[in-house]
């Protein structure tokens, strides 16, 4: 049995043995501590050169895609104008089909040039969201496609109640109607309806209105969903539409997301129609 002064002896051993390791531990965490702040810090810095180096690639792809539209507008402008003259002076039948080949191939170089152009101005440009009454925005809109509506056939449903408002910039939330409802027209060959309704939700970012597009068109199949905002995608290749860039989805993404807010597609399938969901903020 030890004694007390043995016992007081061994115990002050192994403190100062317990210090040495704590002293140890606390050097080896110094060190470790040291290397994250300079791992964070060239990591800062790595995060400073990527940021910089992707707004040079933008700035050098919109500075791009401005002279190519400029290249290829200025030759389409002319033939835009000159070709339907053509056509008018031009006897034979056969000619006639050619020319109007010519004049739609020319229009649809010309819808892809614009969208391009809006696509690149999206990438750049802040948004001013301002109080704005949706069903108004909405209502303008049916006015635009009431010609269209009619002699397709399609019934227009308008379920968005009048004390709706949504911070958005009218033109770009027009926009992103506009290219949602040409879609939707395209798909219902025969007719249909088109139903536009809205409901507010909650996220952590604030609070949104959810508005939803539905058509009783031709659907779309799952890999279709999952692919319909990507650029120069078109669901359905067969028609090979000319006054379709495949485009168009792509530009309501950015809108929707310079917003805030979330663009989304649902469908049941072949011939169950398709709806358009996408969030911004109200007011």
């Amino acid at each position: 049995m030890l004694s007390a002064t043995e016992y007081q002896k061994k115990l002050e051993e192994e403190i100062n043995t317990k210090n040495k390791e704590i002293e140890e531990l606390k050097k080896r965490l110094s060190e470790t501590e040291n290397q994250l702040n300079e791992l964070n810090r060239n990591l800062e810095q790595k995060v400073i050169e990527r940021t910089v180096e992707i707004n040079r690639l933008l700035l050098h792809i919109n500075k791009f895609i401005d002279h190519l539209s400029h290249d290829l507008g200025t030759p389409i402008t002319p033939l835009i104008s000159l070709l339907p003259l053509i056509k008018e002076d031009v006897t034979d039948t056969k000619t006639k089909e050619l020319i109007e080949t010519c004049i739609r191939s020319a229009e649809y170089i010309k819808h892809v040039v614009k969208n391009t152009q809006e696509i690149a101005e999206l990438n750049t440009t802040d948004f001013y969201l301002k109080r704005e009454n949706l069903s108004e925005i909405l209502r303008v809109l049916i006015e635009k496609y009431d010609i269209v509506f009619k002699s397709c056939n399609i019934k227009v449903e308008n379920l968005i109640p009048q004390d709706v408002f949504v911070k958005t910039e009218k033109d770009r939330l027009l926009k992103v109607f506009d290219h949602v409802t040409s879609n939707a027209v395209n798909s219902m060959l025969n007719g249909g309806v088109l139903s536009f309704t809205a409901q507010k939700v909650a996220k952590k970012t604030g609070s949104f209105v959810q508005i939803s597009v539905s058509d009783t068109g031709i659907g779309l199949s799952g890999d279709q969903i999952s692919r319909i905002f990507d650029e120069f995608y078109k669901a359905d290749e067969s028609r090979h539409k000319l006054d379709s860039t495949g485009l168009g989805l792509s530009i309501c993404k950015r809108i929707v997301e310079k917003h805030g807010g979330h663009i989304w597609a649902e469908s049941s399938g072949k011939d169950r129609g398709v709806t358009i969901h996408f969030t911004i903020p109200s007011n």
